[in-house]
């Protein structure tokens, strides 16, 4: 087994608030690699840490977040006592300890995410991901050397050089439902690094069934919102005590 890497979804989602500092902090302590994270734009313009359109799910609040300012949300509580960071907060929170995957929410926020990272000095550190391909085509454009991953979501051919080339690609973030060993392979071959995620609801004996199948088609990362299951999957496999 080549080098596998730790991720985490949502930080330490499973052990702190999803998108939240302390997640970050957790994820951080489970020797994540890369930490998954995802950004909206406020009223305001100011880029927070929500996956959801709205505040209701992971607060104490209710409302859009476009649709609130900065100061409204940062009155907001996420678990006991956790607040919704800002993006250049999560920059400074993880800066020189982990990679970030920064997954755009909203259309139009690419360019102000890159300058945000292009100001923590962290533009080798973070990839820019979405699944509306604008906003890849306008964070190239912001800068060219914005990291840049594509989603693969369903069991079919991708197009690598529509991937590599149109969009300058370097990741490569699969889902398990659409893993194939010949897509993984010509990723690899391409220069892709492959990253593979899976859902956080399942016993650690499901997950490890889903790891297991990963790293045998030769995924590089995996990542959940348990980041420690991953780090012992990793030990077990290689006949660790863990």
């Amino acid at each position: 087994m080549g080098k596998v890497f730790i991720g985490a979804h949502r930080g330490a989602m499973c052990h702190a608030p999803e998108n939240t500092l302390a997640a970050f902090e957790k994820a951080i302590e489970y020797a994540t690699y890369r930490v998954e994270c995802d950004i909206r734009r406020a009223i305001d313009g100011t880029l927070v840490m929500m996956h959801d359109t709205t505040v209701d799910r992971m607060t104490d609040g209710t409302g859009n977040v476009d649709a609130m300012t900065l100061m409204e949300l940062k009155q907001l509580r996420v678990g006991a006592s956790e607040t919704i960071p800002t993006l250049a907060e999560s920059l400074v929170c993880v800066s020189g300890r982990c990679r970030m995957l920064l997954e755009l929410k909203d259309d139009g926020i690419a360019t102000d995410v890159v300058r945000t990272v292009e100001a923590a000095n962290m533009l080798d550190a973070c990839t820019l991901i979405s699944f509306s391909e604008d906003n890849l085509r306008e964070a190239r454009r912001a800068n060219p050397d914005t990291l840049i991953g594509f989603f693969h979501l369903e069991p079919k051919p991708l197009d690598l050089g529509r991937v590599v080339d149109e969009f300058g690609a370097n990741l490569l973030v699969v889902w398990p439902a659409a893993a194939q060993p010949e897509v993984i392979a010509a990723a690899k071959d391409a220069g892709l690094h492959v990253r593979c995620g899976f859902r956080d609801d399942m016993t650690y004996e499901e997950s490890q069934a889903v790891f297991t199948r990963m790293v045998d088609m030769g995924v590089d990362e995996v990542s959940c919102g348990r980041p420690d299951w991953i780090g012992r999957m990793i030990g077990e496999r290689q006949g660790l005590s863990v």
